[in-house]
């Protein structure tokens, strides 16, 4: 856990451009925790129980992800790579190796649900401070970033700094994170985990807290002004909004109207600036180049479509900047390759979607929903910039993969296990759909009979009588007869009679007759 902790500090706490000399951009300190990682865990599994027991989806998900970027070196080299290709798969290897040392460490290293949950608060609490530098660089208040300098550790490029866009000239910030688009991603890729941390704080002092690195991370997505960053968020807060319950999405979009309006006071001409973002795609550069690539992907594709050129091996600099890593996927790993993409977003969604319906409370099934919600959000902006380029969105993703792998082991919540429907006083999570389903009707139906004066469409049609002492059998040729009044004894009050006009039908409590 310290270890991580440790990658997560270097990861979010050192500007994205400081690395270790020689190393290019995998150069970076939190890469070589997480080959320690990496290392540890290898250790871990040739030892007799070391790692946990049981079955763990994400072991042979990593494990098939490795298998497919080895193969795609292999593919690389065969073909034979030119130096500065060479080096760049090099460096991808290393980098990849690292990711999968955080997930595995993440996923079997974390034995306690506590261990998992104090590692996510410090991802949100590292986000929190990236956010922090972010709005310090929007108002031009002091840009930290400047003046952070460690020994042995330098520049790989100059510091991306602070620019403009729009026509109002508004900031545009990248926080400690390697591009404006990163930063808007990564803290909308967060903001969920966020939101749950600060739900599910004891009231008191980490509470407060707690909504403090909501808002502090929430109100720094627009200052990336980033289209990918906006669509992320649009996402991951969509997908959290479908399991809550109707009281608590009526109370989220109080408080996002409400927030809005501040930013805008605040902040005036920037929603429209982000606004404009969208509703000029047809004289948008970016989107006409990226529109463009098309053609020249599907071209490189048929030269290799099954396993690619190679991972690490499409350069920019070389052929050109695609900005969508689906494309660029398909490039150098082909088919097999974008497979595994696919999954690397797809398995975690579907455990920690079954977290949720499975979970044995409230706080677990939110949380499932929570680290789920981060796999579609972020294959979405996976199809609007270079991702796997930029470590902290790689990182952030890996942790997430595997925390679901630790939450899924930890909560016990295999398919076997029925879905878990609410419970009173549970506020937050709605009951599944399907959860108990057949269960719920019956009970349903029993209520509602229980209930005087209502049919259901599960009865048949035929009168509800009362008491044999407030009910009168009149028949005539077969039929009821209709009676003017009935008299009711009541045995606290003899003597009393009530009588009430009937329309033709007995008029008695609790008589639903047709």
């Amino acid at each position: 856990m310290i270890l991580l902790f440790l990658f997560l500090a270097l990861q979010f706490l050192i500007p994205a451009r400081l690395v270790i000399g020689g190393l290019g951009a995998v150069g970076r300190p939190s890469v070589a925790v997480g080959i320690l990682l990496a290392f540890l865990w290898l250790v871990s599994a040739i030892r007799h129980r070391q790692l946990p027991a049981g079955t763990q989806p994400i072991r042979w998900l990593i494990g098939f992800y490795l298998m497919v970027q080895l193969v795609g070196l292999a593919v690389g080299y065969d073909r034979g790579l030119p130096e500065a290709e060479a080096t760049s798969a090099q460096r991808w290897t290393i980098y990849i190796v690292s990711m999968i040392g955080v997930t595995l460490a993440m996923a079997e290293g974390l034995k306690t649900r506590r261990q998992l949950d104090t590692v996510l608060r410090g991802l949100v609490g590292f986000a929190g401070f990236m956010a922090f530098v972010g709005t310090l660089q929007y108002f031009r208040v002091v840009d930290l970033t400047q003046y952070i300098r460690i020994p042995g550790l330098r520049t790989n490029s100059d510091l991306i700094g602070v620019a403009a866009r729009g026509d109002g000239g508004f900031s545009r910030v990248a926080g400690t994170a390697n591009h404006y688009i990163e930063f808007g991603v990564v803290l909308a890729l967060v903001l969920p985990l966020a939101i749950h941390y600060a739900v599910f704080s004891p009231k008191g002092v980490r509470r407060v807290v707690s909504w403090v690195l909501v808002a502090l991370i929430g109100s720094a997505i627009p200052f990336s002004i980033s289209r990918a960053a906006i669509v992320t968020v649009a996402v991951t807060m969509l997908l959290m909004v479908t399991v809550w319950t109707w009281r608590t999405r009526y109370n989220a979009a109080v408080i996002i109207v409400v927030a809005m309006g501040a930013f805008h006071v605040v902040n005036r001409g920037l929603l429209g600036t982000i606004r404009s973002l969208f509703t000029n795609l047809d004289n948008d550069p970016s989107i006409q180049n990226r529109l463009g690539d098309t053609a020249y992907v599907w071209q490189l594709f048929d030269h290799r479509p099954w396993l690619g050129r190679g991972p690490g091996t499409f350069l920019p600099a070389s052929y050109r900047l695609l900005d969508n890593q689906l494309y660029g996927t398909l490039i150098v790993g082909g088919v097999l390759g974008l497979l595994a993409l696919l999954l690397l977003f797809l398995v975690p969604y579907l455990m920690g979607r079954s977290v949720r319906l499975r979970g044995s409370d409230q706080e677990t099934r939110h949380l499932g929903q929570a680290l789920a919600v981060v796999f579609p959000a972020a294959l979405v902006a996976s199809g609007t910039f270079d991702s796997f380029g930029f470590a902290t969105f790689l990182s952030v993703v890996f942790i997430a993969v595997g925390a679901v792998g630790a939450l899924w082991r930890v909560s016990g919540a295999s398919p076997t296990r029925p879905m878990q429907a609410a419970q009173p006083g549970e506020k937050w999570v709605a009951t599944p759909i399907t959860a108990h389903l057949r269960d719920r009707i019956r009970t349903a139906i029993a209520a509602t009979r229980e209930r005087p004066g209502i049919r259901t469409a599960f009865e048949p049609m035929m009168p509800i009588a009362g008491t044999d002492r407030d009910r009168e059998d009149v028949t005539r040729d077969g039929g009821p007869e209709e009676v003017d009044h009935v008299e009711v004894t009541d045995p606290e009050d003899s003597g009393t009679e009530s009588s009430a006009p009937s329309r033709g039908r007995h008029a008695l409590s609790g008589a639903g007759a047709p």
